[in-house]
């Protein structure tokens, strides 16, 4: 305060400097950051200066050491000091950020069982409940229960996104609840706390056995009703528990007790009759785990009161009527139990009852009194405390006392010139219709000019309530009231009173600019005739647009009494370009209309392959630059960089935009892998930016025949194939041994084979014929020029089936004059087949239906077939 005086007395003497000139000494800004609908202080001193003053709004402060402000975005303030032509400045910056969060969502998914942990989703939200991806504060949970295991406090992180999971462990089942004391964060100061709805925490297993409601004492051959239930390990009431239970009594006299069955509550009722006088013991076992288990004592007695009975009461009483009570305690034959001591308490259904606390038995005879309060019938129920005897009473038809007060029901609100229905109800003390009333009742107004219905007298048809018709004229909040002097009787109502009817409507706080996919808000007031809002408007007004792909909120029915004529819907624009909205009410015939200029928003890859590619085969991937309401970026640049799920494919060179292709490119990728595969674009130095296409990859795939089936074997060289290209390799089953030398017979000396393709599906590769190497070879090919041929012609009268042999030379280099031996696993030749670029899903050939066209056998040098069709086994090779 003293500084501030200073300040003041300085800035007031124009002679306190001498001939210095203005200085600004302190401009500051507490705090320099605030939320929206936030303010904060401005704090300044100056020396020198006779005039203070600060722009944007706040003007001459001369005198003043600081001023509140509430700028509604970030603002740059200027102090200028000055004394005569002489001035100084100081700038500062007031920023405004977001609406801060105001409080939590808390979820929890999945049932919460005692002592189990359970994941709370913890959601920070604005006032509105949105989500606040910004919230960077800290949290700390609170529970009612008081075993609740929780986490310690936690603070949000920018990856967070506002939402954040942690584990909570709940150990008292029912009804919990969750709190959430969480501090404003950003930066900001302050804190809020929210509460969850109560939570259904389910007991744990069972872990104690409970016997309860057991009497200290008990008449023998008396049925005594025991209660058994479970408790977890967290003394809550195990309710799901279920199984059956074992009894054994201590009194060898006793009827045996059968096993009873736990209900569905988790709970048992076990009833036993002793026969044998003294300390008896009753045990209950749980027959599935014997360490459920609990044994109580009862003291049994001979002879015991075995009834109640209760005097008859009056068939009809009033409201508050006092009447006198009689319990009477009998034995087996009827009589009063004379040695009856025992005590009893009263209960009803009506909680208005007045029912006596506990009464005690003298010599067998309880004496009471009881009085009702609603009108109706009535009854009650005496019950022996700590015992099992009861008797319900007679029933008693219970009406109105006198009337003692009035009671007005009708509309909270109404239009001007309207008739409007108001409901006088006369009472007794205790809330009963007074049916009988036959007073006059007088109805007013605050309303000078309204409408009232004249003096009323109730008759009997009313039964104590009566309608009454008034019609207001002045707008605003008028009250009614109603009474009858005569029983000293008054009630009154206030109603709001509205305008006229709605003639048409503007739109507000609609921005004119916005991003594609923003969310919108568009307040729609009503005005009646003369401009003003119609607070009584309950119409239906329902958003358009311009945009055809726009989401607009639904058609609303307004709500007077919540609405007041003005209410706010949303609408996201997706369209680039100048949009309109307009809100109408088309039973009225009127409308209103706002416009908006959409950009577009944050840019997205988008990919397209086709459906199916072949591998090794190029496929071309196009590229479109749009936002995510699919609104080109025609001015994108960037450079897009490729990966994909296909670790062999060949990728294309990274994408170059420079704006000038309207966002629209091709690229060239070959996969190699069979199966669904993805090529994923990114741009470089953003990977906020990218997108994806899925095709999926066909490819060659041969499975081998049956194993060990065939005496030659056509299979697949997994180390010379891929998806694109397979070679397979026809290998000998059997062995065949010479017999002699020379020309002499017994062993082979060719092998060929016609084998019919589907040469859509493959064809041959560039080399088709494969020799096998010298030492795993079945026949001896010798030098060049060799009797070994191969073809797949797709055209002529041979089309569509893969022509092979290979044979020894009967004469030239490396002629064989005798059959050579043939031992299993070696191999005659091999053909390579590859994938053609136009090739479908299905089947190139299926050694189980080869057709007429196939032919295969081995020879031996005379040209007998020592091998034939049969003999081969020829796997399957198709398109996948």
């Amino acid at each position: 305060m003293t500084r501030n005086l200073l300040v003041l007395l300085c800035v007031g003497l124009a002679a306190c400097g001498g001939g210095e000139k203005p200085a600004v000494a302190v401009f500051t800004a507490a705090p320099e950051t605030i939320a929206k609908g936030s303010h904060t202080k401005l704090v300044f001193t100056a020396n020198n200066a006779n005039r203070l003053s600060i722009d944007n709004g706040v003007g001459d402060v001369t005198g003043k050491s600081s001023v509140d402000v509430s700028p509604t975005e970030t603002t740059v303030y200027t102090l200028t000091a000055s004394h005569g032509s002489d001035r100084a400045e100081s700038k500062l910056t007031v920023t405004v950020g977001p609406t801060p969060a105001a409080g939590f969502k808390l979820a929890v998914a999945g049932a919460i069982v005692a002592g189990a942990a359970t994941n709370v989703t913890v959601t920070a939200v604005d006032p509105s409940g949105a989500t606040v991806p910004s919230y960077t504060g800290t949290v700390h949970l609170v529970s009612n229960d008081p075993q609740a295991e929780l986490p310690g406090d936690f603070t949000f992180t920018a990856a967070d996104k506002g939402v954040k999971t942690v584990p909570v462990v709940f150990k008292t089942a029912g009804a919990q609840l969750l709190v959430a004391n969480g501090t404003v964060g950003g930066g900001m100061t302050g804190s809020f706390s929210t509460q969850s709805a109560g939570l259904p925490v389910k007991a744990a297993a069972a872990k104690t056995l409970l016997l309860s409601s057991v009497p200290v004492e008990a008449d023998a051959d008396t049925d005594v009703t025991f209660q058994v239930s479970f408790t977890d390990a967290y003394n809550n009431l195990a309710t799901e528990q279920r199984g059956t239970l074992q009894v054994r009594l201590s009194d060898g006299s006793a009827v045996p007790v059968q096993d009873v069955q736990v209900g569905s509550d988790g709970r048992a009722q076990i009833t036993v009759a002793f026969a044998t006088a003294g300390v008896q013991t009753v045990t209950v076992t749980d027959s599935a785990n014997s360490a459920l288990k609990a044994t109580a004592e009862v003291r049994v007695k001979p002879g015991s009161a075995l009834s109640y009975t209760l005097a008859p009461l009056p068939a009809s009483a009033r409201a508050g009527e006092p009447l006198a009570v009689t319990v009477t305690a009998r034995d087996r034959k009827g009589n009063a139990a004379a040695g009856y001591n025992g005590s009893a308490s009263f209960s009803s259904s009506d909680a208005t009852d007045q029912l006596p606390g506990t009464v005690t038995f003298v010599d067998g005879v309880a004496h009471a009194s009881v009085s009702f309060r609603t009108a109706g019938d009535h009854s009650f129920t005496v019950t022996e405390v700590g015992g099992s005897l009861s008797a319900t009473s007679s029933t008693v038809a219970v009406s109105a006392a006198d009337a003692a007060a009035l009671v007005v029901s009708g509309p909270a609100s109404s239009e001007a010139g309207a008739a409007a229905s108001f409901t006088a109800t006369v009472k007794d003390a205790y809330g009963n219709t007074a049916t009988g009333y036959r007073g006059t009742v007088h109805v007013s107004s605050t309303d000078s000019a309204a409408v009232l219905p004249a003096d009323y007298a109730f008759t009997s048809d009313d039964a104590g309530t009566h309608a009454f018709s008034v019609t207001f004229k002045t707008t605003g909040t008028q009250q009614v009231s109603f009474a009858d002097a005569a029983h000293s009787l008054s009630a009154s109502a206030s109603v709001a009173v509205g305008a006229g009817a709605a003639v048409a409507c503007e739109i507000s706080e609609t921005p004119s600019t916005s991003t594609a996919g923003a969310s919108l808000p568009v307040r729609v007031t009503v005005k009646d005739a003369q401009g003003n809002t119609a607070t009584g408007y309950a119409g239906t007004v329902a958003l358009s647009s311009s945009d055809a792909k726009a989401t607009l909120g639904a058609a609303v029915t307004f709500v007077p009494s919540r609405d007041q004529g003005s209410r706010v819907f949303t609408a996201t624009l997706v369209t680039a370009g100048s949009q309109t909205l307009t809100a109408g009410d088309s039973a009225a015939g009127w409308s209103c209309t706002a416009t908006v200029a959409v950009s577009a928003a944050q840019s997205r890859l988008v990919l397209g392959l086709p459906a199916g590619v072949n591998a090794g085969i190029p496929a071309t991937a196009t590229v479109r630059v749009q936002d995510s309401f699919g609104n080109p970026v025609a001015d994108y640049a960037g450079t897009l960089q490729f990966t994909s799920t296909d670790a062999s494919a060949t990728l294309p060179a990274d994408l170059v935009f420079t704006g000038s292709e309207g966002g629209v490119g091709s690229v060239s990728v070959t996969f190699k892998t069979l199966g669904s595969q993805t090529l994923t674009a990114v741009q470089s130095g953003d990977s906020t930016i990218s997108g994806q296409a899925t095709t999926a990859v066909h490819g060659l795939v041969y499975t081998d025949p049956t194993a060990g089936a065939g005496k030659v074997r056509l299979v697949l060289n997994t180390a010379a194939s891929s998806a694109s290209v397979v070679q397979l390799d026809l290998v000998s089953n059997v062995s065949y041994a010479r017999q002699g030398s020379t020309t002499a017979r017994g062993g082979i000396y060719s092998a060929g084979m016609n084998l019919p393709v589907d040469t859509t599906r493959a064809v041959a590769d560039s080399t088709l014929f494969v020799e096998p190497a010298a030492a795993s070879a079945a026949l001896s090919l010798g030098a060049a020029p060799k009797a070994i041929g191969a073809a797949l012609p797709t055209t002529g009268p041979g089309a569509n089936v893969l022509y092979t042999g290979a044979s020894q030379k009967f004469a030239g280099a490396g002629a064989v004059a005798a059959d050579s031996n043939l031992t299993t696993g070696k191999v005659f030749y091999s053909v390579r087949l590859k994938l053609p670029a136009t090739a479908t899903v299905g089947t190139v050939f299926d050694g189980n239906n080869l057709g007429t066209k196939f032919r295969a056998a081995v020879r031996n040098r005379a040209g007998d077939e020592l091998l034939q069709n049969a003999d081969f086994a020829i796997g399957k090779l198709e398109v996948r």
